[in-house]
């Protein structure tokens, strides 16, 4: 398995650079074809645009020389706003050691960690990441500085049918409302209830309820039994709930009783869900 270990900092320079900065027409870059990040917020653009404009480019962009040309190693966002600007010319430091496997890791570190990838884009870029260097998800957390349990939630999302995944791209539903409908084995009863989740502004805790009667459906038909009303949880018990919930990825009901007696009780719908909360709560040891 490749280790690459040199992380955004050896590539970007916060303070001197070790690489001189060059002038570099813009019409010579391309972008980084490794880019998570689909999404480019036009307002935010314009916004970086015009402070350039008055101030200048005050970070040079980062590329990597190739046969027709630069490609962008960090930097697209100043990049794209200096050719609003109408700039013929950026300041540019120049690398001519970097591949492809470095442009992913690095443009995923990056994007990561300002927060500026949507779930889908960081559940892809996650595995496209452990494609290309052949990794786990314990490698790629560790990259990217995240919890394991924190990159397999998210990419359990890309398990959700296409559409379901543009709604989350789009904002039109949240990280948590995609983690509710993977509760339903049927992509087409997920596609149906996300689309209603949308029209109706339902919350993550009213599609749990959805998924939870859609699956338990089939059931009470065959033997109806009388509905157990759950009793209200206090604020602490619900916030703990929560947690284990977006640790977990998956249902959790923790019932507490006089004297802190109780149960928690996790959900799983599969082998594989099974699993990947075993190995959530006991990890193996690694050589």
């Amino acid at each position: 398995m490749k280790r690459l270990g040199r992380g955004l900092g050896s590539l970007i320079q916060d303070s001197e650079p070790e690489y001189p900065t060059h002038e570099v027409p813009l019409g010579e870059i391309r972008p980084n074809p490794f880019q998570p990040r689909r999404v480019f917020d036009p307002a935010g653009l314009e916004e970086l645009r015009d402070s350039i404009r008055n101030h200048g480019l005050l970070q040079p962009v980062v590329l990597r020389k190739t046969e027709s040309g630069y490609q962008l190693i960090s930097g697209e966002r100043r990049w794209r706003a200096a050719r609003l600007a109408g700039m013929p010319l950026i300041h540019a430091i120049v690398r001519p050691d970097v591949s492809d496997a470095d442009m992913l890791e690095l443009a995923l570190v990056e994007n990561v960690q300002r927060r500026d990838l949507n779930a889908i884009e960081r559940a892809r870029a996650f595995k496209d990441l452990m494609d290309s260097l052949e990794a786990t998800q314990q490698v790629v957390a560790d990259k990217v500085g995240l919890k394991r349990s924190t990159v397999a939630n998210l990419m359990r999302l890309l398990e959700l049918p296409i559409g379901v995944q543009d709604l989350i791209s789009g904002d039109k539903l949240s990280m948590g409302h995609g983690r509710a409908l993977l509760g339903l084995v049927d992509p087409t009863k997920q596609s149906a209830l996300a689309l209603e989740a949308v029209a109706k502004g339902l919350s993550v805790r009213e599609v749990e309820r959805l998924v939870r009667q859609l699956s338990e459906a089939p059931r009470a038909e065959e033997s109806p039994k009388p509905k157990v009303v759950e009793p209200e949880l206090v604020p602490w018990a619900k916030t703990m709930e929560e947690r284990i919930r977006e640790t977990l990825g998956t249902r959790v009901q923790l019932k507490n009783g006089p004297k802190y007696r109780g149960q928690i009780v996790i959900h799983y719908y599969n082998r594989e869900d099974l699993e990947r909360i075993y190995e959530t709560l006991a990890p193996r040891e690694e050589i």
